[in-house]
């Protein structure tokens, strides 16, 4: 072992800790003779997660308020589109229920049709292209290169009733980003 770490171990040793002052001494004895501060004014800054009150528990009331309007919706939409013939379209598009809202309008009601003839029903669905775009070059994740393309689309869906031939169309623009494998050599 080295002496010079010897000697300052045994040096080490041989320091006592000062003697406090007496001024020091008078400052300790008077807080320890003085009365405890009252407890309202001992009380920490922030409240502990370990109560429900806590601000600290307010993101998991609000998560579990949004989970059950969630589920509560998801249930009355289900019960809704269950039961035949309640749906919100055929109720929407049906002409007795449109003749029961707008008493001006007064059509006649179809005895002789069962119920399913006066449903509206998907016929057909095209969407055409109505816009095309080179956004210019792209790499990947990997570095490869690749081309960036945005289409724009508008989708149309038609529903027909069999029993009076009435007809609705519903248009719906679409957009798609695609992003294509090119070689830039």
């Amino acid at each position: 072992m080295d002496d010079t770490l010897t000697e300052l171990e045994n040096e080490l040793k041989a320091l006592h800790p000062r003697a406090p002052s007496a001024g020091l001494q008078a400052r300790i004895e008077r807080e320890l003779a003085a009365p405890a501060p009252a407890t309202a004014a001992a009380a920490p800054r922030y409240t502990a997660a370990t109560t429900f009150r806590s601000w600290k528990w307010a993101g998991w009331r609000l998560a579990t308020a949004a989970a059950v309007a969630l589920l509560v919706s998801l249930g009355v939409w289900r019960s809704q589109s269950s039961a035949p013939g309640d749906t919100p379209l055929d109720q929407a598009v049906s002409p007795t229920v449109v003749a029961r809202q707008s008493p001006a309008i007064i059509r006649p009601e179809p005895s002789v049709a069962p119920a399913s003839a006066q449903r509206y029903r998907p016929v057909g669905a095209t969407n055409v292209l109505y816009d095309m775009k080179d956004e210019g070059p792209a790499y990947l994740a990997d570095n490869t290169p690749a081309r960036r393309m945005r289409y724009r689309y508008v989708d149309t869906y038609t529903w027909k009733t069999p029993a009076s031939n009435a007809s609705l169309k519903w248009s719906v623009p679409r957009e798609e980003v695609r992003v294509i494998p090119a070689s830039l050599h």
